[in-house]
């Protein structure tokens, strides 16, 4: 299993081992799929939540201890705030969009620049500047967006705290650099405590760690048995799903998820078809105040959508 840590270095709340002391009903839509794929995207991303900085040794420890360490670090730091605005490349389903989303307190907001690799004409940006201009004076509607990110922060963390117990995890070959490589399988002792618990456990997989900062970099899984609910009854996710989730360092001391891709199958409660395609990656990571306002991050959009249209426009120029 490895050695054991040796002493425990607490800075900020973080645990750093150390040697010795170092349209609109088409927006309607839109957003309904959003909310319907979060659940499954959330399971493959929890464990890839922003990771503290710092500038631990690398010691060797067993799998299980380094997944414990990571997964304590994970939880710390999301209680931080930091926000940042970046591109988002999004496919649900047969469905692509062009994005640009700007994270407030009030949860992320964004404001969509294309949709199936084309413009929005003229009559879909007012609709979508209208939907923006709704959420932000709509209280019933802010107040169920900033609902839905802390739903899924609650999510987060659940999710996060049955990583050490959840899975057993084995060691992948030799570390390249800072990076190892952990196989990862269902702990048959392990008793999930919910629906979301039984479909996080049901996957098997990798994940890479940078062992000297305890922090996820990236996960690929597969569910591995069909998960029923009710005997099948309520619902049931097929065998063969599979994710992939990746991070991109973006400041000295902070890591962004760049990339999800999800593609599970099956039927959800009331017996309605299931099928989660939605692929996400996240590009031009900028850095924006904790304090900003609503209608400074409708600003920050409105100027991404101006930039948007004008480099199409110029790309369309002959050369």
């Amino acid at each position: 299993m490895g050695q054991t840590l040796g002493r425990m270095q607490y800075s900020q709340d973080f645990y750093i081992p150390q040697k010795k002391s170092i349209a609109k009903s088409q927006h309607l839509r839109l957003e309904m799929m959003m909310r319907f794929s979060r659940t499954i995207v959330f399971l493959a991303a929890c464990v890839l939540l922003l990771a503290p900085a710092g500038h631990a040794q690398a010691t060797a420890v067993s799998p299980q201890q380094l997944i414990k360490d990571t997964a304590y670090n994970e939880d710390r730091d999301r209680q931080r705030d930091s926000f940042w605005a970046y591109d988002v490349d999004q496919k649900l389903g047969q469905n692509s969009y062009a994005k640009r989303q700007v994270e407030t307190q009030d949860g992320p907001i964004f404001r969509i620049l294309e949709e199936n690799g084309k413009p929005l004409t003229d009559a879909e940006k007012k609709k979508e500047q209208a939907r923006l201009q709704h959420l932000l004076n709509s209280p019933g509607a802010l107040a169920r967006n900033r609902e839905d990110h802390e739903q899924d922060e609650q999510r987060m963390q659940r999710l996060l705290n049955l990583m050490p117990d959840a899975f057993l995890y084995e060691q992948m070959g030799p570390p390249s650099g800072d990076i190892v490589t952990l196989r990862f399988k269902p702990n048959p002792a392990f008793d999930p405590p919910s629906y979301e618990a039984r479909v996080f456990h049901g996957m098997a997989g990798t994940i890479q760690i940078n062992q000297r900062l305890r922090r996820f970099v990236a996960m690929h899984g597969t569910v591995i048995e069909r998960i029923d609910f009710g005997y099948g009854l309520l619902g049931y996710v097929d065998k063969g799903g599979r994710f992939e989730v990746h991070r991109e360092q973006v400041s000295p001391t902070r890591w962004k998820t760049d990339l999800v891709d999800v593609h599970v199958s099956g039927r959800v409660i009331l017996f309605k078809s299931m099928s989660k395609d939605h692929y996400e990656a996240r590009s031009d990571f900028q850095p924006i105040p904790t304090d900003i306002s609503l209608n400074d991050a409708k600003r920050l959009l409105d100027q991404a959508a101006s930039q948007n249209e004008a480099d199409l426009q110029s790309d369309s120029k002959p050369k």
